[in-house]
């Protein structure tokens, strides 16, 4: 079924629901990327120490995975509507607090917001699609597109407001009201949001699923392999003297573009190929690329490298949650499971480098991630032969 047929068969209702997922996902690619261009300015601004700067992303990761666990539970308790609209809109409470007090429990409250109202996001936004689309790897692809659409417009921002971090604040929290006006429209019921099972309490029978436990291995490599090469990419460039600072910042937008360009092919060859068929493609891709980055020195064939590893990257999590039987469907913890556990594993991956590069640099810490790459192709392994069975 291709991606137009599967929106066009769906209900005015489901399609407007949709709509405001896809402008969810936009919205979040702008907040959080103008968040980390504006953290050096917010640093010297406030007079903050580097150390708080980093409890503060730290903070905001909290609350990613805080929400992994509990969007569920607040949907139940508020109404999947209330709770969608509520936690969506904490992180423009929080970009407001940053813009009017540098206070240390302020901005870490606020960032907190921030990690809180992404967690909803990516929770809400990827149960719904899958419940809607009957769990359409092409759809869940093309939804997931829309993140680095908001990841490329937020440069644009930033540079139309020049040194004036707060301007650039301003405008996304005028964006948030605009996705907070469209979101009161929409209709979230049980067909399009599974709040609870038939018996009224919470399933996690999925625990004692194999394809799980496969699908948390392929996205804790991804996204553990995916955030660490992003985090680290510009510094990977400068330490090897392969870039200056300019084209280093270039060529991580370029990465972004290139995710971009992944997540719409993805949703493409989604309505063609099955998705073991497709994981097999990724991950080889995947492996090829970063090899080709790490064993080079000049810049053309590190940001080809790159740039392929960009592409093939960026349909692994649609990808991934298309073939994963429809868990995400049929049990309502089970999204907030695929955040909250390989949320943790991409988290210690980043901090592990860090620490390997203070000692032997960063490209010999860039080459942990083979440790990642080996888990990513025993995993597609499984998740090939699982979905061969069936």
């Amino acid at each position: 079924m291709e991606k137009q047929s599967v929106l066009q068969s769906m209900t005015r209702e489901h399609r407007y629901l949709m709509g405001d997922i896809f402008f969810a996902y936009l919205v979040m690619g702008i907040y959080l990327t103008l968040i980390g261009s504006a953290l050096p300015a917010i640093k010297e601004e406030y007079q903050i120490s580097y150390q708080i700067g980093g409890l503060m992303m730290a903070a905001q990761q909290i609350g990613y995975l805080m929400m992994g666990i509990f969007v569920s539970l607040a949907a139940r308790k508020m109404g999947a509507k209330t709770a969608y609209l509520f936690f969506g809109m904490l992180a423009f409470v929080g970009l407001a607090w940053m813009m009017v007090s540098g206070n240390t429990v302020v901005l870490l409250a606020a960032m907190l917001l921030t990690g809180i109202c992404k967690g909803s996001t990516a929770n809400f936004g990827n149960q719904i699609t899958s419940t809607l689309s009957g769990n359409n790897s092409s759809l869940l692809n093309l939804a997931q597109a829309f993140f680095p659409i908001g990841t490329c417009l937020a440069p644009l921002i930033a540079m139309a407001c020049g040194a004036s971090w707060r301007m650039s604040f301003a405008i996304t929290i005028a964006a948030g009201v605009i996705l907070l006006m469209h979101g009161l429209r929409v209709e979230i019921g049980p067909e399009a949001f599974a709040q609870k099972t038939d018996s009224g309490k919470m399933d996690f029978s999925f625990f004692q699923k194999k394809i799980f436990w496969i699908c948390c291995l392929l996205l804790m490599s991804y996204l553990a392999l995916e955030s660490s090469v992003i985090g680290w990419l510009v510094t990977f460039f400068l330490d090897s003297g392969a870039a200056t600072e300019a084209t280093a910042q270039m060529l991580a937008m370029a990465l972004w573009i290139a995710v971009l360009i992944g997540r719409f092919a993805s949703a493409w060859f989604a309505t063609r190929y099955q998705p073991h068929q497709m994981m097999l493609v990724m991950t080889a891709g995947v492996t090829v690329c970063f090899t080709i980055m790490m064993f080079s020195h000049t810049l053309i064939p590190m940001a080809v490298g790159a740039f392929g590893l960009g592409i093939f990257m960026a349909g692994m999590y649609g990808t991934t949650l298309g073939g994963s039987d429809n868990l995400i469907g049929t049990y309502p913890m089970c999204m907030g499971m695929f955040i909250v556990i390989p949320g943790i594993g991409a988290a210690v991956t980043q901090s592990a480098i860090g620490t390997l590069a203070d000692r032997i640099g960063i490209r010999g810490g860039m080459y942990l991630l083979y440790v990642l790459i080996a888990i990513l192709i025993l995993s597609t392994v499984l998740f090939v032969i699982h979905r061969r069975k069936k």
